[in-house]
């Protein structure tokens, strides 16, 4: 009886541990965030060089480089690939290529791969591995490619949109004290090639991007969170970012804005607005489910409005990175719940240029990375 009544005892008292332990992660979501500028900042329209494009000298004490490409294709399906040197998860140098279905299924390569596998050029884009490359054919045009399990993906990326390095002179964006680098190779591309798997091709075209991002040490030690998306509506290509940075005072706040082929926005100074904030059940971490975006230069302005149609992604970057259920356990409890979601959500709005003003609305996506 004594001891039915001890093991009682013991047994709330470490669930009342365990809750309030729980605690030390919990992480209410907030009514909303908000980017306010205090005035515009012109952060150019430059594209990257071939110093930017290529792989870094990175002094740091974890770095890490990635080269990503996406593609939204004509009969449905996504497809995501990504050189790692490293992953900035795994810490693995990686290969990876994903694809989604029309219903956003995930179906995810991964090929780790030995230094001595990876040929990289510092002078510009050029990637050659066992798993794929990346070669720049000309100004306009990536040829690409993966090769990893039973796929075989090849594409040749032509630039619709120019690309973007932002910068500001006395600024603090891509300036070599810092400890993260962005780079848009393409702000929009058309992609055509084809897809192989089992022995089987399908010849395939659509529209994608193509980005570039460094750091000197791991992700979770420099920031606690982003938001990035990206619109295409008819010739305006749209990309945005807020970034919420360790270091006192340094938060990220970026758009480009593309008409045609032509960078018309650059700035570090949009005001974002991410509001109606929801948790997910499993992963106990949210993700705005409308974001407002407004910005006023000299020769542009605009409003854009977007609101969650479906959540089709959600990564908890603990397993990802091959940790033990009971690592998993500690971390989430004692540390951090490090999370991505991405979401498929509809847009409206309008952008005015030199006087006259377009309407714009369409199915645009969203992500959300946090290491909280």
């Amino acid at each position: 009886m004594n001891y039915s009544k001890s093991f009682l005892l013991f047994s709330a008292v470490f669930l009342a541990i365990v809750f309030a332990l729980g605690a030390c992660t919990y992480i209410a979501p907030p009514e909303q965030l908000v980017s306010q500028p205090d005035g515009y900042r012109d952060w150019g329209k430059t594209p990257p060089g071939p110093k930017d494009r290529a792989r870094h000298h990175i002094d740091g004490e974890k770095p890490f480089e990635w080269w990503y490409f996406d593609g939204h294709l004509d009969n449905g399906q996504t497809f995501v690939g990504v050189f790692h040197v490293p992953n900035f998860v795994t810490g693995n140098i990686e290969a990876m290529f994903t694809l989604y279905t029309k219903d956003w299924v995930r179906e995810e390569h991964i090929a780790t791969l030995n230094p001595e596998e990876v040929d990289i050029s510092y002078d510009d884009i050029s990637i050659e591995t066992p798993a794929g490359f990346v070669r720049r054919i000309d100004d306009k045009t990536y040829h690409v490619k993966w090769t990893i399990d039973d796929i075989d993906a090849e594409f040749k990326l032509t630039t619709f949109s120019e690309g973007w390095i932002p910068h500001e002179d006395g600024g603090r964006v891509n300036q070599p004290d810092m400890d993260f680098f962005w780079a848009v190779h393409q702000g929009r591309n058309t992609v055509n090639g084809t897809i192989t798997r089992n022995g089987k091709t399908q010849t395939v075209s659509g529209v994608g991007y193509a980005d570039h991002n460094w750091g000197k040490k791991p992700l979770n030690e420099i920031t606690r969170k982003w938001i990035w998306g990206r619109i295409i509506a008819k010739d305006y290509t749209i990309i945005y970012a807020d970034v919420d940075y360790y270091e006192p005072g340094l938060e990220i706040d970026l758009l480009y804005i593309a008409k045609g082929k032509k960078v018309i926005v650059g700035s570090g100074s949009p005001y974002i607005r991410q509001w109606d904030f929801e948790t997910h059940p499993g992963l106990k971490r949210h993700y705005p489910n409308q974001v407002d975006i407004e910005f006023d230069s000299k020769d542009v302005s605009g409003k854009i409005f977007i609101k969650k149609k479906r959540l089709v992604e959600e990564c908890d970057l603990l397993e990802i990175a091959g940790y033990n259920s009971f690592s998993q356990w500690i971390i989430k409890t004692f540390f951090a719940r490090p999370i991505y979601f991405r979401v498929i959500a509809d847009f409206e709005g309008s952008i005015t240029t030199d006087g006259k003003t377009d309407t714009i609305n369409g199915e645009c996506l969203y992500e959300v990375m946090g290491f909280e």
